[in-house]
């Protein structure tokens, strides 16, 4: 039995040799833990790549954007030219009712208008003929030389022009022209005209359209020059 003490005692002190140091280790362990836990946040502010995660992601913003409605589909531009071409064309009802008269020509040569063709307007006037002085060939003649006075078989009236009816422009065109042998009007001159450029085409394009009986000298065809003053008045 007293040999078995010491032995007992040996292992005692063993024991507690070794309780003591599983003590110091896990109490190293433990404060290795707490300085790990402790050092983590200032391990991730430390770290370059984690600074410029945050700087991102604390620049990112989420903005829900709404659907676009679909936009009006804008009309295409020959569209836009046929609608205006259509309310150009339609006629001003206040100025419509208004009565326009058809431009007055005044003739100054002496036209016998054939009775047989249609009426033309009331306003067409035939004057006193005026013989022009600046033709003297004899191969040219005035209505004042010929056998009879020169008779219309086609007289077509101007057409207002829509541009002056519009703005209610009034004026007057002075024009020579001359007739073949075979009654068609040739060589239209614009002699005077006021205002300048509005009344001159409708005027020359509606002159050189009337036809005459040709006139005659001695009973022979003869080539014939003629002038007129053609009105565009408005009632």
């Amino acid at each position: 039995m007293r040999g078995k003490e010491p032995e007992n005692s040996y292992f005692r002190v063993l024991f507690r040799r070794r309780r003591g140091a599983w003590a110091m280790a896990a109490a190293a362990a433990a404060a290795l833990n707490l300085a790990i836990f402790a050092l983590v946040p200032y391990l991730l502010e430390a770290d370059p790549e984690i600074k410029t995660y945050k700087k991102i992601a604390s620049g990112i913003n989420v903005i829900r954007m709404q659907e676009p409605e679909d936009p009006e589909p804008e009309p295409k531009e020959e569209e836009k030219e046929k609608e205006e071409e259509k309310e150009e064309e339609k006629p001003d009802p206040k100025k419509e009712a208004v009565a326009k008269k058809i431009a007055r020509p005044e003739m100054t040569v002496p036209f016998d208008i054939n009775p047989r063709l249609p009426a033309g307007p009331d306003s067409l006037e035939l004057p006193e003929m005026t013989t022009p002085q600046a033709y003297s060939p004899k191969d040219m003649f005035s209505a004042g030389e010929l056998d009879r006075p020169l008779t219309a078989v086609s007289r077509i009236p101007p057409t207002y022009p829509m541009r002056a009816k519009r703005r209610d422009i009034e004026g007057w065109v002075k024009v020579r022209f001359v007739v073949d042998k075979q009654g068609r009007v040739r060589e239209v001159t614009i002699l005077e005209q006021e205002p300048d450029g509005v009344f001159d085409k409708t005027v020359r394009n509606c002159v050189s359209r009337w036809r005459f009986k040709p006139g005659t000298v001695a009973g022979v065809k003869v080539k014939t020059v003629a002038e007129t003053t053609i009105r565009f008045e408005l009632d």
